[in-house]
């Protein structure tokens, strides 16, 4: 049992010849110097990624936000009480199902009565 503790000195042992049977090419510091950096380098492009990844959903949020604040704000212009609850109600419709019509069709009415 006490060669399988962390500080039992034949687990040490057997690093150290582990150590001193590697080339001697491997065993010089520039290889450790080496291997640090590129060890380093990978956690710093992970890290980039993560916050690019975190600052572009941040983006997409703040946008989304902005819509639909920008939505409300033109139901809320609308002249007619009820045009103005039917257009506030879709915004709080769900999403539209893949192969369905958006819930949200005001527009299109507006565009047909125009033409």
């Amino acid at each position: 049992m006490s060669e399988r503790h962390p500080e039992s000195p034949a687990l040490r042992q057997q690093w150290r010849d582990w150590w001193q049977r590697l080339p001697e090419p491997v065993r010089a510091p520039a290889w450790q110097l080496g291997f640090a950096v590129l060890v380093i380098v990978a956690l710093l492009l992970g890290f980039h990624h993560v916050v690019r990844q975190s600052v572009r959903q941040g983006e997409v949020l703040r946008m989304s936000v902005s819509t639909h604040a920008e939505a409300v704000w033109r139901c809320q212009a609308l002249s007619s009480p009820r045009s103005r609850e039917q257009c506030l109600h879709q915004l709080q419709a769900p999403p539209a199902q893949p192969g369905r019509t958006p819930p949200n069709t005001a527009p299109l009415r507006v565009v047909r009565l125009g033409s």
